[in-house]
């Protein structure tokens, strides 16, 4: 309840001047004089912002649901498969579930984080910490390359021979650098080969994520449509690809979710080599 209430406190307002339609009726009390009565148009509801958003949301939620249920099905039809291949099944019901939670769990921070801001309130949910960098990557990185390598793509992560600790906050950062690397990973074509390059730069750790596609100049951020039709901005908080169905967190608000779990992001474009994304860290 409290995750709709936000999202639909960050839905932007529908233009007055489109959100009535005149009828003409007659009144037969009044010798069948012409009055006008006013209607909501259905034209402009079904093109309002806000059921954009119950679109790109049912889509989010249908396309995980269909894969559980083929998968559950395939457990009911054969109960005699052995354990290995029951528990496969299950772990990849768990993953799909476990993602659809993390993605949405993350735009409910965002909107959170945009309303304690406007505020001025404190992130009360955050707790900034030190962190053993090492451990978040060797939980993490399985995760990514399983996905990266469901939309056929290989991801490739360089990481330093000594892994410092940072200052974050351990589960935001978790699902935060998830997030952006799943984003990236959908906006490029099949069997790229990405890459998580962490390197030391100063008193900062620097993470850069970039695709093999950048080469030719082709690559695309989870930001920029790598479809003919461009992402659309519904509210404050979120982006919507029609082709695709993908709904995910605008570069403003991206950069907002860094930036208050003591980070930083920056997209840089550069002519020949695409996009690249590079987050800083303070080390400790």
């Amino acid at each position: 309840m409290k995750f709709s209430r936000l999202l639909l406190d960050n839905l932007p307002t529908v233009d007055g001047k489109h959100e009535k339609l005149e009828v003409n009726t007659y009144d037969k009390s009044k010798n069948n004089q012409k009055t006008t009565l006013s209607l909501k148009s259905t034209i402009e509801n079904f093109q309002s912002p806000d059921v954009e958003l119950l679109q790109a949301i049912a889509h989010e939620v249908k396309t995980p649901l269909a894969t559980i249920q083929t998968l559950t099905r395939l457990l009911l039809k054969r109960p005699n498969l052995n354990q290995e291949v029951i528990k496969k099944r299950l772990q990849m019901i768990d993953a799909e579930c476990t993602s659809q939670i993390d993605r949405f769990n993350l735009i409910f921070r965002a909107a959170e984080l945009e309303t304690q801001q406007l505020l001025k309130e404190k992130h009360s949910y955050l707790q900034l910490t030190t962190i053993p960098l090492a451990q978040v990557f060797q939980n993490s990185i399985p995760r990514w390359q399983q996905k990266a390598a469901q939309r056929n793509h290989t991801l490739k992560v360089i990481l330093p021979p000594k892994m410092p600790t940072v200052v974050s906050d351990p589960v935001m950062l978790d699902q935060v650098l998830g997030n952006l690397i799943e984003n990236f990973s959908r906006n490029l074509p099949p069997g790229s080969l990405m890459q998580v390059e962490v390197m030391l730069a100063g008193s900062q750790l620097k993470l850069q994520l970039k695709s093999d596609s950048n080469m030719s100049g082709k690559s695309h951020s989870p930001f920029t449509s790598c479809t003919k039709t461009p992402f659309k901005s519904i509210g404050p908080l979120l982006m919507f690809q029609p082709e695709t169905g993908n709904l995910s967190l605008n570069l403003k608000v991206t950069k907002n979710l860094f930036q208050a779990i003591g980070g930083k992001l920056v997209v840089r474009q550069r002519p020949t080599k695409g996009e690249i994304m590079t987050i800083f860290l303070p080390v400790k």
